[in-house]
């Protein structure tokens, strides 16, 4: 596990990044402490992604948007 700082990630993010992707755990330090801990995620085929779209909740009603129309006609 290689060890860097906060300013070092700014300065050079793309060589950092590209590290990470290639498996590498990073420890961010700042002012000699470690603060984070940088890891890939893995190939994107391993990755379990919810699907936020089948599990929405159908809303009933008016949309929100006629609603605020609705409002602000009785105040003109």
């Amino acid at each position: 596990m290689k060890t860097t700082t906060v300013g070092e990630i700014q300065k050079n993010f793309a060589k950092v990044l590209k590290n990470i992707n290639a498996g590498e755990e990073i420890t961010v330090t700042k002012r000699g402490k470690p603060v984070a801990k940088i890891t890939s995620l893995g190939p994107k085929s391993n990755i379990n992604w919810p699907d936020f779209y089948n599990e929405a909740i159908e809303l009933e009603g008016k949309p929100v948007s006629e609603i605020i129309v609705e409002d602000r006609q009785d105040r003109f």
